[in-house]
């Protein structure tokens, strides 16, 4: 499978668990959020720091015609947008949850108090 589709399948598939996480109230919600969106981001700067020194390996009188780090920086640019896009998916996710929440709190304290029998 190649490296281009396996990043955003991966990531696609923690973000499912993580945002299944957060709408089932699991304690480990607050802690699969931070593990994957920073694993995102360290990807794509480890990614962006192999296709600098990938390029800067290639000898002066080869630069011209070398693609030396290119594929570890469509690597990183396809980190960063994989980020993004699960960035947005994350604020989505909890506004729906938020206003979701919110109805029911508000349902729930409108319904009358049940009559306490004397």
């Amino acid at each position: 499978m190649s490296p281009l589709l396996v990043l955003p399948v991966t990531a696609a598939i923690l973000w499912l668990v993580h945002a299944s996480m957060g709408t089932v109230g699991h304690q480990a919600y607050r802690y699969t959020r931070w593990i994957l969106f920073g694993g995102l981001a360290a990807a794509a700067a480890v990614f962006f720091s192999l296709a600098v020194r990938a390029s800067r390996a290639v000898p002066a009188a080869w630069k011209d015609d070398s693609l030396a780090g290119v594929f570890e920086g469509m690597l990183a640019l396809e980190a960063l947008l994989v980020l993004l896009a699960l960035a947005l998916l994350e604020v989505i996710h909890v506004a729906v949850t938020t206003t979701i929440r919110a109805a029911r709190t508000r349902a729930e304290s409108q319904r009358p108090a049940p009559a306490s029998s004397l």
